[in-house]
């Protein structure tokens, strides 16, 4: 543990393609008005009674940022991963340094899923031939982050993070250590997925942990909520541009936010289940807090990893209370809205954190009616709550027991 707060860590810019909104400001007006976006997965080989849920990225259209060769040659969450890091870098004004003090860090929960699919089913049905000649570089696990290392000339490290629905906050905070020990001085960092294909819907419909409210796809993820029984599938990606906040002042570069900590722990307890009082989760936002130097009463609000489990949203409620010793700063969790993003919702759910330290507002957890009695904590339901400006927490945790937690601050002036 360090002995004292490291560096701030500018955010520059930032670029999403969410369920909700394209871009940071159409995500936030459906997340202050607490909308879904979840709708009925079509599939004629579900058995019958297993209807579910999903969140999409609605209008999106790949070739705005690539050649129709390209975007064949691409995953959907690859195609998504793109279009979000270019934005967040057109947003960075002024030179860049030199392509090898720049580095890429993605991450990445499962990958090409539906790609894989896809071309399972054509070596299934026409042997090898029917396989596209670059099967293999499309569905590895590292094909975001060349793609964005090789679309943007990138030559400083290029890394993957993989760590289920804890790799997108991951990715952004080894992008931090990486400006932190001098060896890239531009980080690309971000977090992206998507699961919404019939193959890998099965396999969380068999864990049991995608809720089956179709009758009322707008509660159908309601994190904390004492009727919750499991989150939406969504997808998307979320990048983030950094600097060390010091490079960016000199170079005139206004910041969004800043990171101030960050830490990762493990449950070491179960393969998909929290520990249940929290143990590691409360670790992690200890050892993050630590980091910054910062103390649980100085926390002005709380964006949750809130899956909408009965485990997960408990567990996390658990350790939350420890932490604030029973009096928590306001809560939220944007999966209610957009769905479970999995390798990209610690990404966007950090983009939000820094919006809400952008405008003094939390949104509310869309889907929330009422509050499970075993959840202490003040969680944000019905309108956006304004909150003061402070250091802002950012969770999320992953199946296999990995956690994450990004410590974040309002830009400083100047």
């Amino acid at each position: 543990m360090r002995r004292h707060p490291a560096e701030p860590v500018a955010i520059l810019a930032v670029g999403i393609k969410a369920p909700g909104g394209l871009t940071v400001d159409d995500l936030w007006t459906s997340l202050c008005q607490g909308r879904s976006v979840a709708e009925r997965f079509e599939d004629d080989r579900l058995p019958a009674g297993a209807d579910l849920l999903v969140s999409r990225v609605g209008g999106f259209d790949p070739c705005d940022y690539l050649s129709a060769v390209q975007a064949r040659r691409l995953d959907r969450s690859v195609q998504l991963a793109v279009a979000a890091a270019q934005d967040a870098l057109d947003g960075v004004t002024g030179p860049r340094p030199p392509p090898e003090r720049c580095a890429v860090v993605a991450g990445v929960g499962f990958g090409a899923g539906a790609t894989y699919e896809d071309q399972h089913a054509r070596l299934q049905r026409d042997g090898v031939r029917g396989l596209h000649p670059l099967t293999l570089p499309m569905i590895m696990p590292g094909a975001a982050a060349a793609q964005l290392s090789l679309r943007f000339g990138f030559t400083g490290p290029s890394m993957t993070v993989s760590a289920a629905c804890a790799s997108g906050a991951l990715a952004i905070g080894e992008g931090v250590e990486l400006l932190r020990r001098g060896s890239a001085d531009l980080v690309l960092a971000g977090g992206l997925d998507s699961m919404v294909s019939y193959g890998t819907l099965c396999t969380f419909l068999k864990l049991e942990v995608m809720s089956r409210n179709v009758a009322r796809p707008d509660l159908a993820s309601r994190p904390f909520d004492v009727a919750r029984d499991g989150f939406v599938m969504g997808e998307g990606a979320a990048f983030v541009v950094l600097q060390r906040a010091a490079d960016a002042r000199r170079a005139n570069r206004p910041a969004l936010a800043s990171i101030v900590g960050y830490a990762t722990s493990s449950d070491a307890h179960h393969l998909v289940a929290p520990h249940p009082d929290g143990d590691g989760a409360l670790r992690c936002m200890r050892l993050a807090l630590a980091d910054a130097g910062v103390a649980d009463r100085e926390v002005a609000h709380v964006n949750a990893h809130g899956t909408s489990t009965l485990a997960g949203d408990l567990a996390e409620a658990r350790a939350l209370d420890r932490l604030f010793g029973g009096t928590t700063p306001p809560v939220t969790a944007v999966k209610g809205s957009t769905g479970h993003l999995i390798g990209g919702s610690g990404a966007l759910e950090a983009v939000v954190t820094a919006w809400s330290l952008r405008t003094g507002l939390v949104p509310p957890v869309a889907g929330l009616r009422v509050v499970a009695p075993e959840v202490k904590a003040d969680v944000v339901l019905g309108e956006p709550r304004a909150v003061p400006a402070g250091p802002a927490l950012s969770n999320s945790f992953g199946f296999g027991g990995t956690n994450a937690c990004l410590v974040l601050a309002p830009a400083a002036p100047g």
